[in-house]
């Protein structure tokens, strides 16, 4: 009987999965998978430009909400003036102001004939 030792099993091993690797590499791509690989490129193409369009969506939406975030901010620091300015008014002129009287009747005046 002959004796075969680790290493020459470890060797035909390796061997025997080189030789199967790259027999199965060979295969010619089909017809029907290189159309498959072109719509699946073309498709790639398609949502890269919809990631593009989106972020420029979107950039341009954050410039806007800043926008009025520093409208509002203006907004807000114009009613703090204006409320402490109202309050620095004396207190009766908030005070609802008292009925007038009726005004007196219009006579007509009698012209020339």
């Amino acid at each position: 009987m002959i004796r075969i030792g680790r290493r020459e099993w470890l060797g035909t091993g390796v061997i025997t999965v080189l030789v199967v690797g790259v027999s199965g590499c060979t295969k010619m791509i089909q017809p029907d998978q290189l159309s498959e690989l072109k719509q699946l490129r073309a498709r790639e193409v398609q949502l890269a430009q919809a990631i593009r369009d989106a972020e420029s969506r979107k950039q341009r939406i954050e410039r806007e909400v800043a926008s009025r975030q520093d409208e509002l901010r203006r907004c807000k620091d114009l009613q703090s003036t204006l409320q402490s300015r109202l309050n620095s008014f004396p207190g009766n002129l908030g005070d609802p102001l008292p009925e007038a009287p009726p005004a007196p009747p219009v006579e007509k005046k009698k012209g020339r004939k």
